[in-house]
């Protein structure tokens, strides 16, 4: 399954790196006016709002609620101290299905100066920043595990990075602290000693997360807690490539193997073929009902480096090899029946289909200057992102929404990925469930500018312009950036801003909502 995490952040820093030669004017914005009122019910969206130089990036954070669209709830002020986000998801579990459905927001987790932090997503008739959780603590960096419990949403734990000995993120000695999500008025925060968790481990019968894995044994939670062990001797694991329901792909170097749960407290490991899946790289390109599908992200990081990717069945265990040669793996996604991978060679770029069962490949091959990319859909229909002049004063972007046997069903000129909505409804047997994607139509010399933005459904395969982007009438010959955010309902929120010699002007920002699927729907806060 996928990971509930928020790709604003870092997005937004590599497009608001471009973006900071850029000169403008000042805002003559009123301040505006208080919110009226606080919804009783139904679910809020959220947007991170981007502010200062990029050397020095601040981060607001706001929600607005379907219901009134005119209120901005402001819930942190802009600032340097919001490092990471993890949106929490509830819903109906239907364990013999293998499916969580009618999925709603429950409560979004952000790190405020270490500090884990959570604001509910729905709404109960009083203010929303009043309702903000704290783990009363300054140590954490990011976050790196989920165990999101649909069921039972305050039962979710989540494993952050910590600062370590020296207080500084990012550094060698980090450490690790588990997040505890409760019903009561602060979130559970404990520092980990020893060993580093490496991946969730879920009960197999109710689809709940259940515990963690780690090196040498997975920890199932409860009181006391209980040890199964895996690798008591020998070598211990490093990474877990993936994990479903009922398993986890996992890698110490020397090969990779599946550690299979059983009913109960059994854990079994199945060792996969050492020539063929020894490394330390090994990245996940998707899982399915059938197989994983990973590819070796080679840490010589080089165009000439080899390129491997294989399928490992999830049901009696075998690695098979699909693909071989070389290249940089840049980018990778799974569909239905194919796997996409982005290769950067030394004199050009190359799109390779390959067919999940058998590894039939096809090549296409591209100019050093054009970079191709598809971000996969849950039913076969795809998002395929052309980025040409690259290196160039020319850079230009187009987006088509393809079938996997290649057929345009949507072109957009200037088109720009902006994400996917969260699905409505989560497939616990394959890594992808979402089937919207939101993008800016019209991206251009002024970034999004006056840019449309539009969502796709691909369950209708339908496009839907749901408003104009904030451009000439607002920010004049200012370039502008914006996000967006959407789902798991139709929900959605965003957020622009001009910029402003250099920097990216809080005043004069707009934050806007908009109903998924609904032409015309953008409407633009005014009060906060």
């Amino acid at each position: 399954m996928k990971s509930h995490h928020t790709p604003a952040l870092p997005a937004l820093l590599v497009l608001l790196a471009t973006l900071s030669a850029c000169g403008g004017g000042d805002s003559t914005d009123a301040p505006p006016s208080a919110p009226l009122a606080n919804p009783s019910s139904g679910a809020y969206g959220w947007t991170l709002k981007a502010s200062g130089p990029t050397s020095a990036l601040k981060h607001g954070l706001s929600l607005v609620h379907p219901s009134l669209p005119d209120n901005e709830y402001v819930i942190e002020v802009a600032s340097e101290a919001i490092t990471d986000t993890r949106l929490v998801l509830s819903g109906t579990v239907n364990a013999g299905q293998r499916s969580a459905g009618a999925i709603q927001p429950h409560a979004l987790l952000y790190i405020f100066g270490g500090d884990v932090r959570s604001v509910p997503m729905q709404a109960n008739g009083t203010a929303p920043l009043s309702r903000v959780k704290r783990s009363n603590t300054n140590s954490a960096c990011r976050f790196l595990l989920a165990a999101n419990d649909h069921a039972t949403a305050d039962n979710s734990r989540f494993i952050v990075s910590t600062g370590g000995a020296d207080g500084v993120c990012g550094t060698a000695d980090d450490g690790r602290a588990e997040v505890r999500l409760s019903s009561s008025a602060t979130l559970g925060y404990t520092v980990l000693a020893g060993d580093k968790p490496l991946g969730v481990a879920r009960d197999p019968a109710t689809l709940a997360p259940r515990g963690w894995i780690y090196p040498r044994h997975v920890e199932l939670w409860g009181t006391p807690a209980t040890s199964l062990p895996t690798r008591a001797t020998g070598t211990a694991l490093t990474s877990v490539v993936a994990s479903t329901f009922e398993s986890a792909l996992v890698a110490d170097g020397t090969q990779m193997s599946v550690l299979n749960f059983g009913s109960g407290n059994t854990v079994t490991e199945v060792p996969l073929n050492g020539a063929l899946t020894a490394g330390t790289g090994w990245q996940l390109i998707g899982f399915d009902a059938n197989a994983f599908y990973v590819y070796d992200g080679n840490s010589a990081n080089t165009f000439n480096s080899p390129l491997r990717v294989l399928r490992i069945t999830r049901v009696n265990p075998v690695a098979t090899q699909l693909a071989a040669g070389t290249g940089l793996i840049g980018v990778a996604s799974m569909g239905t029946d194919v796997l996409y991978l982005t290769v950067f060679l030394p004199a050009g770029n190359q799109l390779v289909t390959l067919n999940k069962a058998g590894g039939v490949r096809s090549d296409t091959t591209y100019p050093i200057t054009t970079k191709p990319t598809v971000q996969t859909g849950a039913n076969g229909r795809h998002q395929l992102w052309f980025v040409t002049g690259v290196g160039s004063a020319n850079v230009s972007h187009s987006i088509d929404i393809i079938d996997e046997s290649g057929v345009l069903l949507h072109s957009a000129a200037g088109g720009f990925p902006m994400g996917m909505a969260e699905a409505g409804t989560e497939n616990f047997n394959n890594s992808e469930s979402r089937t919207r994607f939101i993008f800016a139509q019209g991206f251009g010399a002024r970034a999004f500018a006056d840019a449309s933005l539009v969502s796709y459904d691909t369950l209708t395969n339908s496009p839907s312009v749901l408003g104009v982007l904030p451009g000439a009438a607002d920010y004049g010959a200012d370039y502008v950036f914006a996000s967006a955010t959407g789902g798991p309902g139709s929900f959605g929120v965003g957020f622009a801003t001009r910029s402003n010699g250099g920097n990216y002007a809080e005043p004069g920002s707009r934050v806007f909502s908009y109903e998924l699927g609904s032409a015309a729907s953008m409407k633009t806060t005014t009060r906060r």
